[in-house]
């Protein structure tokens, strides 16, 4: 009898630890959802990895394993639609994102975009976040459907009369991160808050709040990470000396911004598939044409894959500076030592190699040079 209860006890052990090394999925859905398909989405070891499971009986279920809670998505897609996704499909999709870790989880609601999902830790630091930030969502909701209807028929005044409204109630959202960042220190959605506002790291607020971050979230998949591109940003912020490379450039010569010593010289990272680049290029124009002959020199750097289309940019928007490229795209090893991760970035080099200035935008160059070129 007690050897049967030992090792009864044991096989519940090991259940319960299976249960802690993988997570579980119901979902009930009230609505009529009848064969429908529940697409699980989310990020692991890089690759972004999928599930899915029908609808039966207003039911449906998915497990599985990841390494660490990660932001995940529960979308409802319909077999019967087989149009192509447009704008108006994606705005209308039933879905939402939450918080994946090896628990137990529960789905319960009409629609997924409604429904209340419950399980683990880092989810309900989300829940909590998300109804601190509800007030000021279903403020903005009404303005950002007048930008997309100004959008549409074209009436950039109205957006910009409205673009302020947006801009403050996005501000007021910022503080309320903030806030929460500073009481979660531990928490997975906090670290989550800090890589989606790190595609262009400020090391100067980032920092700060990783710092105090508890070392179990220091050491997580996701903290590595952005622990290590943390430690790039701060080899490239303001005030430090500029990570000299050599790459060729539109005629296969090698270019080192190192012989370059003495000028001012801005390292403009851009491509001629980013529109935002394209559209900002007449602004670098405007300074280069004013300031080339005053100590000032441009190096782009191109994160294109392919020749033609870069030169045909080049050539296009009427770049007369230094250009190099080792066309390997996102791979480009100067976006790497720089922890490009968004385009267009640009970084203002001094004479003694130092960093002056990032991402200036606009007027913000001209502005700057003449700032710093006074003669």
């Amino acid at each position: 009898m007690l050897k049967t209860l030992i090792i009864a006890a044991l096989g519940l052990t090991g259940l319960a630890a299976h249960a802690q090394n993988a997570f579980l999925i119901n979902g009930k859905l009230s609505g009529n959802q009848e064969g429908k398909q529940v697409m699980l989405t989310y990020n692991a070891g890089g690759q972004r990895l999928k599930d899915s499971a029908l609808v039966k009986n207003g039911s449906f279920s998915l497990k599985g394993k990841v390494a660490d809670a990660v932001k995940a998505k529960l979308s409802l897609k319909d077999p019967a639609d087989k149009g192509p996704m447009t704008m108006e499909k994606r705005l209308a999709q039933d879905e939402q994102e939450f918080f994946l870790e090896n628990k137990n989880f529960s789905v319960a609601g009409a629609t997924l975009k409604n429904a209340l999902i419950k399980g683990g830790a880092a989810q309900a630091d989300y829940l909590l976040l998300q109804s601190q930030l509800k007030p000021l969502q279903d403020k903005m909701k009404p303005l950002s459907e007048k930008m997309q209807q100004y959008f549409k028929e074209k009436n950039d005044k109205a957006r910009e009369e409205l673009f302020p409204q947006l801009k403050a109630i996005r501000k007021e959202m910022t503080g309320v991160e903030d806030a929460f960042m500073s009481r979660h220190l531990d928490s997975y959605v906090t670290l989550d808050l800090l890589e989606g506002r790190s595609v262009v790291i400020d090391v100067e607020k980032t920092s700060p709040v990783f710092n105090a971050m508890s070392q179990r979230m220091k050491t997580s998949v996701q903290g590595k990470k952005l622990g290590e591109r943390l430690k790039v940003a701060m080899k490239t912020d303001i005030g430090k000396p500029a990570l000299n490379f050599v790459q060729n450039n539109t005629e296969g010569k090698p270019v080192s911004l190192a012989s370059f010593k003495g000028k001012y010289v801005l390292i403009d990272f851009w491509a001629s598939w980013c529109g935002p680049c394209r559209a900002e290029n007449p602004n670098v124009v405007k300074a280069y044409q004013k300031f080339k002959d005053r100590n000032f020199e441009i190096i782009a750097v191109s994160l294109d894959d392919k020749k033609e289309p870069w030169l045909k940019a080049i050539e296009t928007d009427g770049l007369p500076w230094i250009h190099v490229s080792d066309l390997q795209g996102w791979k480009n090893a100067v976006a790497g030592m720089y922890d490009v991760k968004a385009v267009p970035q640009n970084f203002l080099i001094g004479p003694d190699g130092i960093i002056l200035a990032k991402n200036l935008r606009g007027e913000e160059l001209e502005k700057k040079l003449t700032e710093l070129i006074k003669k």
